[in-house]
């Protein structure tokens, strides 16, 4: 396999489960009443963005 193909399923992958992650944490803590934490929302969603823009990077248009 090409190390560029590697990468970008590795990057697609993470990302995916990085959207997933903060899916699910903004489920979580919505359900709860008052103060929440929302710092693993906002890290998964940030690294989310940051790992689309990586598979983005590694995709070969030509």
């Amino acid at each position: 396999m090409n190390l560029l193909l590697i990468a970008l399923l590795i990057s697609y992958i993470m990302a995916l489960y990085l959207f997933c992650t903060a899916f699910y944490e903004a489920i979580k803590f919505s359900k709860e009443k008052g103060k929440v934490n929302g710092t693993a929302f906002l890290f998964s969603f940030i690294f989310a963005l940051i790992f689309t823009r990586i598979t983005y990077l590694f995709y070969p248009y030509e």
